[in-house]
Formats: C-alpha cells, structure tokens, sequence
C-alpha cells in the first residue's frame, strides 16, 4: 500500500467483504490480538469470546449490506479511527426472518510491529428510524 490510509481503508474493505461472505478466517484475520468488540444490547466481547462470538454469527447469519457509507477516516500515529453508516439485512440460517437495521459505527485500528493495520476495537449501535409527521 501507498499509504496508511490506503492500507485503512482495504482493513475496513476486507471485514465488509468478509461478513458478507460470511469468511469467518478472513474476519478474524483482520483483528488485533487484543480485539475488543462492544455490540448493541450485550456485553463487551474481547479475546476467545469475541472470536467465537464471530464465528457463530457468521455461520448462523446471512448479511446482505444494502448500502455501506464511510463517513470520516482520521490517522494520528499508530492508531486511525472511522466512523461508518451500514444499512444492511440479517437472516438467521434457522428461521429465515429478517431484520434489516441502520447502523452507525466506530473502528479504531492498530499499526501492529510489523507496518500493517488491523482491526482493534469496533463499536456499533441502530439509527433511530426516521418517521415523517402527518
């Protein structure tokens, strides 16, 4: 890569291409060793139970991404932040109901010891739904 933003920003690529996929060994390839997650509505998930975490959304999921915004990208050392909108679908593979949601979301990432940049924190909560007024 060019630049560390360049090498930020196919980070970000590669965890979008990879929940999609649903490419468990991608996703988790992106992480830091010391990843920590802090989804909506559950606890913080970090280490062995954020990578199992993973793995069984992946596996019990179908993700369509509908429409993927990068909203801000901003590098100060070893460290660059992005913030993001995600409207997208989830499908459980067991009962097939649908929920789609809008979502807006922070990642942190790490240049680690060797010049690469992964994926070290990654927080995440729902839009509130825009209701128009009679």
């Amino acid at each position: 890569m060019d630049t560390d933003l360049e090498y930020v920003r196919s980070v970000v690529e590669q965890e979008v291409t990879a929940v999609v996929n649903g490419d468990t060994d991608a996703c988790l390839g992106i992480l830091s060793d010391d990843a920590l997650f802090m989804p909506p509505d559950e606890a913080t998930k970090h280490g062995d139970e954020l990578r199992q975490w993973l793995r069984d959304f992946l596996e019990q999921c179908a993700i369509e991404v509908l429409h993927y915004e990068d909203e801000e990208f901003i590098l100060s050392g070893d460290l660059a932040f992005h913030r993001f909108t995600i409207d997208w679908t989830v499908t459980p593979k067991a009962d097939g109901k649908a929920v789609s949601s809008q979502l807006k979301g922070m990642h942190v990432l790490q240049r680690q010891s060797d010049g690469s940049w992964k994926l070290a924190r990654e927080i995440w909560n729902a839009n509130p739904l825009t209701v128009e007024a009679p």
